[in-house]
């Protein structure tokens, strides 16, 4: 894990450097397709179906090369999902209590917990409960794989990789912890619970509406290991939407 921590901070680094680039030399062409690209793809597949729901949660099964695909996908956040699942577990396990990684209900909200490394009381999640066999000796190198793909697309336009592949890092780490941290576990208005849970997570139509599926959150916490967080009547998860018609297995 510290070999991880270490990669993610230069990584870190190295995509917050692109993402003050883009802002100060990006035409509005390339903010867009930039945003674009984080929405659709890294926030969207990367984070919120492959690290969130299949690596974290395992919410559903899908095929070897679906699998594959979802790892891959994942390291376009720039957070090895390993590390992800250990601390969003812990998450779980002690929502909004002292020891939470990620609340806002806690000091400082351990914001940067991708960064100083995960809360010395965490039991760690051994990796074979993550990935199959062959991911798990091609996640040694997780990191020059995230790196090596930010050369190729340099190689091609250097502004695909500063203006779209490197900033949707930052992209969705300002959006986790805006919208999936902070404003699903306060009451705003809007706000709403249809669950007496033992922490503070709240739904909320128009974050859901805008983060395309993370925003029932007081749902998905009373049922972790759902792939689609919608319970209720009115209630639509358009990540659980695509994870239905894109990644579960096909029955004849």
């Amino acid at each position: 894990m510290k070999a991880i921590l270490r990669y993610q901070q230069f990584i870190f680094a190295l995509c917050l450097t692109a993402f003050v680039l883009m802002w100060a030399t990006a035409s509005w062409h390339w903010i867009l397709a930039g945003f674009l690209y984080y929405k659709f793809f890294v926030g969207l597949i990367g984070n919120q179906v492959a690290q969130h729901r299949y690596f974290s949660h395992n919410s559903f099964s899908t095929s070897r090369f679906k699998h594959y695909f979802l790892y891959f996908a994942s390291l376009t956040t720039g957070v090895n999902p390993v590390y992800y699942a250990n601390a969003h577990r812990h998450h779980h396990l002690h929502s909004d209590q002292p020891t939470d990684v990620h609340s806002p209900q806690v000091k400082f909200c351990h914001i940067f917990t991708p960064l100083y490394g995960l809360h010395s009381g965490i039991d760690f999640i051994h990796i074979s409960a993550i990935l199959d066999r062959p991911l798990r000796k091609i996640n040694r190198y997780w990191a020059w794989i995230f790196l090596g793909s930010a050369a190729v697309a340099a190689a091609v336009d250097w502004k695909i990789a500063c203006y779209v592949m490197l900033p949707a890092v930052i992209w969705n780490y300002i959006h986790m912890i805006a919208f999936r941290t902070w404003l699903s576990h306060w009451s705003i208005p809007g706000s709403y619970r249809n669950f007496d849970v033992d922490d503070h997570s709240y739904n909320h139509r128009g974050i859901h509406l805008f983060d395309l599926g993370e925003g029932l959150h007081n749902n998905h916490h009373r049922y972790p290991n759902r792939y689609n967080q919608a319970v209720k009547s009115g209630e639509f998860d358009f990540a659980g939407w695509i994870v239905e018609k894109c990644f579960l297995p096909r029955h004849a």
